[in-house]
């Protein structure tokens, strides 16, 4: 009997054990989110000393021409800005220059090589005034005319001049008064300031003409020209 009872427990103990049970792994759906990288605005920065060039013919003879105001958002857009230097193809005697702008030749102080430079404009009217009065063909480059009190006359200095023209496009939303100032530098050193007050109003584009009597043998000390403007 024991010998029975010991082969029926030892049976039992090396008989094969049932597999384990192995429970489901559950697997969660994964929520995937597409995410969008967001690039930053870049931030633009104004340097205060960006120049303007304007659509516009280049300048002749060298001259060069800048906007040295400070970008303001209210400043007119300077849609044409040119020098033109030499308006006469030739130089003109002093006499006749001397009979049409004696308060300018006559001047002792006048002119660009002195202590204190000193120049000044003519309006555009002065200007066409002294082609029809002074030139045969009443326009530049035509013949002077033979005046009968310069018959003899000293030719030197002799003279030119220099045309500055823009064209101001106003963006102020309500009419306001501007100094607009026309800078003139020679040799890097302001040499003459030309100022005058305009009205300017959105959208209505405005003319400054000036012609500069200069002598001609001080016309490649007039380097550059520049604009400025001050709101009032």
């Amino acid at each position: 009997m024991f010998l029975l009872l010991g082969i029926i427990l030892a049976s039992g103990c090396t008989s094969p054990q049932s597999p384990a049970t192995v429970s489901p792994e559950t697997t969660m759906p994964t929520i995937s989110s597409t995410v969008i990288p967001v690039t930053p605005n870049p931030t633009v920065t104004t340097s205060p000393g960006i120049t303007f060039k304007p659509d516009s013919p280049q300048p002749v003879f060298g001259i060069t021409t800048v906007q040295t105001t400070r970008i303001q958002v209210d400043n007119p857009y300077l849609e044409y800005f040119n020098v033109r230097k030499k308006t006469f193809d030739y130089s003109i005697p002093n006499c006749p220059m001397q009979n049409a702008f004696p308060a300018i030749v006559k001047d002792p102080e006048y002119g660009i090589k002195q202590l204190n430079p000193k120049l000044t404009t003519l309006t555009q009217d002065q200007y066409d005034l002294f082609l029809w009065k002074y030139t045969e063909g009443k326009a530049e480059n035509t013949q002077i005319k033979t005046l009968q009190e310069c018959a003899g006359a000293e030719g030197n200095p002799e003279w030119n001049f220099v045309e500055i023209r823009a064209i101001l496009n106003p963006t102020n939303f309500r009419p306001a008064n501007y100094t607009i100032s026309q800078v003139v530098r020679s040799n890097g050193k302001i040499i003459a300031e030309f100022t005058s007050t305009q009205t300017l109003v959105i959208d209505k584009k405005i003319t400054l003409t000036s012609y500069v009597p200069i002598k001609a043998d001080e016309m490649d000390l007039f380097d550059t020209v520049g604009i400025t403007y001050t709101r009032q």
